[in-house]
């Protein structure tokens, strides 16, 4: 079942949350307000139409996971470090979140920070 359609207002009140600033020009194509964000003047409602009609192309398989190998006694990072340094990547990928305006990015910031829970997960 296709997502359903954001209504305009609904459009423009997400990109002013987001910090857009509403123009008094509007658009020839749709009427509606245009916006200007991050330097750029734009339709917001055409915009997010163009983006339902044509979805991003599908994220790139993930890299096949690499075979279980035997590391020799004392060769391998130890278990604490690598916590320690996972620990600081979720910090700072949640930091990330926090100013992503891009809600795409937020997704993707996201997914990583699962991951990542995950795999600290799996290390405790």
């Amino acid at each position: 079942m296709p997502a359903p359609v954001k209504r305009e207002d609904d459009i423009m009140a997400g990109y002013l949350l987001k910090g857009g600033k509403m123009l008094s020009k509007s658009c020839p194509a749709c009427g509606c307000p245009l916006f200007e964000i991050k330097g750029e003047t734009l339709c917001v409602v055409c915009r997010e139409d163009e983006a339902s009609r044509n979805p991003p192309p599908p994220a790139p398989a993930p890299l096949p996971a690499p075979a279980d190998k035997e590391v020799p006694a004392g060769t391998a990072p130890s278990t604490p470090s690598l916590s320690a340094a996972l620990e600081e990547t979720l910090i700072e990928l949640c930091r990330r979140i926090r100013h992503e305006r891009d809600p795409d990015q937020v997704l993707i910031l996201a997914n990583a920070v699962r991951s990542g829970v995950k795999a600290l997960k799996q290390l405790r």
